[in-house]
């Protein structure tokens, strides 16, 4: 949340907690007297799932949010009005269009590796014209688009930084769950879902 670069990529594991740091990092915004009227964006695949997973989560956006700073919300366009006078907008990419002609500030873009790559293309140039940041946070589905800004995040970039979050070293899951989820679960999917491999393609291993 403190790094200064403007475009960051988080490839964390499952249930590391990806989600409810970028509330965090919308919430702090949300409430800076000194960032007024803006508008944020959560943006996950499919608008089903950012009802499900934020919305509907208690544990998610009404518990980031305290009701107190809440003025009103919208449930049917999922959208929270602040009494700082920022804007916190859930949104699905699964038609990709629907993201054109808003101003957002600052996008949460969740599960973006299974996310229509077009919508960072369509939000990319409104960010550019407002100044505004960009989080791209998800698990590995092979080598593709969150792949690729991973990789970029990795270069020395004054913009973009990227990092990795494996199981086996953030201790967030304890050693013995992993040891009983390996024993269910394919390697390839395990080191996935688990380690954040970046396989050949999306529950491959080794050819």
């Amino acid at each position: 949340i403190r790094d200064p670069h403007r475009f960051k990529v988080l490839v964390w594991h499952r249930r590391a907690r990806k989600t409810s740091t970028a509330l965090e990092k919308v919430a702090l915004e949300a409430h800076n007297p000194y960032l007024k009227n803006k508008v944020y964006w959560i943006v996950y695949p499919t608008y089903a799932e950012a009802k499900d997973a934020i919305w509907k989560d208690p544990s998610m956006l009404f518990r980031v949010i305290p009701h107190e700073l809440i003025a009103r919300q919208n449930e049917v366009e999922l959208t929270l009005y602040l009494h700082s006078g920022s804007i916190i907008c859930l949104k699905g990419a699964d038609h990709p269009d629907s993201l054109r002609g808003a101003g957002p500030y600052g996008v949460i873009f969740d599960e973006f590796a299974t996310m229509k790559f077009e919508a960072w293309g369509i939000v990319e140039p409104v960010l550019r014209a407002s100044g505004g940041w960009a989080w791209f946070i998800g698990t590995p589905r092979g080598k593709n688009h969150l792949y690729q800004l991973y990789q970029r995040g990795q270069k020395a970039n004054l913009e973009w930084k990227s990092w990795l979050l494996k199981a086996s070293t953030s201790g967030i899951i304890a050693l013995g769950q992993l040891a009983e989820s390996k024993l269910s679960m394919r390697q390839s999917h395990y080191n996935q879902e688990w380690e954040c491999d970046f396989l050949e393609g999306e529950g491959s291993v080794f050819r």
